[in-house]
């Protein structure tokens, strides 16, 4: 899931027997026996076979992403679903090498800095300048030839950040990281590739004054490529209306994202396997999305390729990203569909599910802009969760393996997913 607004979560109770996600969920209607804990970690360890092959990573325009690609149409197809794939255009960032120093002690990637993806290439060295905001050009007047600026992340898009550091003349962009995971520095992008000088995030723990000497410098690309989502369909089905699902199939360049986000992924399979060709009502469609963590861009690409007829047939969209988190706090998304909403808690049954005010941060944004009503399942990402530990401490980072990840809480999820979409697929079979 990328941040591309802080997500603001609203206060959850939870009983205490639902704090319990390691072990099976207690009885609720219905519950899809298809589904079950083994066959969702199959999946994940899976994805983890293949980012291991492919240098840690799944992230699009990699082999890593191709091969997932691979493995969820292969499963799609053997449950009975019609697969295709989709182009997507998109630019592919490569990050050859960086250093960064701060007063002479080298910083390490990932634990103390990261280049931020779409980064410029460069090197600079100065004394770091602390800047108020940095969202608005004058923020920057009086920068001197040898200051090096140093921002806050937050308040508005880091890209602006830069594109005002850029214009002010400065040789590099530091942005200061309140990092929140004892395990290192996430992943971030600068969403759209102008930039033409450095940017890295630095934690606060490697800067040691606001008037530290810094010496850094990245050596990367941004080239325009392809390549594709996985779409997914019932070949059965009553009438032209369709119920759609989906979740980003791509990690950060950084790690696997074994749970952001192989766990809506294998959430999205066994919803596939447990449905079967021959859902109860409308058919069911899949997304499978791909360059989700540089701006969405596989989703937006295909609402885009949508004619108003084919986005009329979408009578719903659930999106799953992040659903197996270690630390969770289970919630739907409260700044959606008020109607979805309700079909979720529904599904969940005794299982309490609080509110989180995910914004445009994941991929049913492209669908709520067209009209669409979207709602979702999220157990977490950098947020605190109850006791104080971040809900995904491995969030954006190369620990974000299939060990990240928490059977029980993924199980629960993926079985309300299933019942969720069973109940919307025989409301909309006329």
């Amino acid at each position: 899931m990328r941040r591309l607004v802080p997500l603001l979560i609203a206060a959850t109770v939870l009983a205490g027997c639902d704090m319990d996600y390691g072990g099976e969920p207690e009885p609720r209607p219905a519950p899809p026996p298809a589904i079950t804990r083994t066959e969702l970690d199959q999946h994940l360890l899976a994805l983890q076979r293949i980012a291991n092959r492919n240098g840690g990573t799944r992230a699009a325009g990699t082999p890593g992403y191709d091969a997932s690609a691979d493995y969820v149409a292969a499963r799609l197809r053997d449950a009975g679903w019609r697969v295709r794939r989709q182009a997507v255009p998109f630019t592919h960032f490569t990050l050859r090498s960086a250093s960064v120093s701060v007063n002479g002690r080298a910083l390490r990637r990932e634990r103390d800095f990261q280049v931020l993806t779409y980064s410029g290439s460069g090197r600079a060295a100065g004394t770091l300048r602390g800047i108020e905001g940095g969202c608005s050009p004058s923020d920057f007047d009086g920068l001197g030839a040898s200051d090096i600026p140093l921002v806050p992340r937050g308040g508005c898009l880091t890209h602006d950040k830069a594109r005002n550091a850029q214009r002010a003349g400065a040789r590099a962009l530091v942005v200061f990281e309140r990092v929140t995971s004892p395990r290192g520095v996430s992943s971030a992008t600068l969403v759209i590739p102008d930039i033409r000088i450095p940017v890295v995030g630095v934690s606060e723990r490697a800067l040691d004054d606001s008037a530290a000497s810094v010496r850094l410098s990245v050596d990367a690309d941004s080239r325009r490529e392809r390549t594709q989502n996985v779409i997914a369909e019932t070949p059965g089905g009553a009438g032209d209306r369709i119920v759609m699902a989906g979740g980003h199939l791509d990690s950060v360049a950084g790690g696997p994202g074994i749970n952001d986000n192989g766990s809506g992924v294998a959430t999205l399979i066994e919803l596939a396997e447990a449905i079967g060709p021959k859902p109860p009502g409308a058919r069911v469609r899949l997304g499978f999305w791909a360059a989700e963590e540089l701006a969405l861009v596989g989703s937006r690409r295909y609402v885009s390729s949508l004619t108003g007829d084919e986005r009329e047939r979408i009578r719903a969209y659930l999106n799953f990203d992040m659903v197996g988190s270690p630390n969770p706090v289970p919630e739907l998304y409260g700044d959606a569909d008020a109607g979805l909403a309700k079909v979720l808690r529904d599904a969940a049954g005794r299982t309490r599910l609080g509110e989180a005010q995910v914004g445009g941060a994941s991929d049913h944004a492209a669908f709520e802009q067209r009209g669409i009503p979207v709602n979702g399942l999220y157990t977490g990402a950098a947020e605190r969760a109850p006791g104080g530990r971040p809900r995904d401490p491995c969030y954006h980072l190369a620990c974000d393996t299939e060990r990240d990840v928490n059977l029980g809480i993924l199980l629960r999820m993926a079985r309300i997913t299933a019942s969720a979409v069973e109940t919307l697929s025989a409301r909309y079979a006329k």
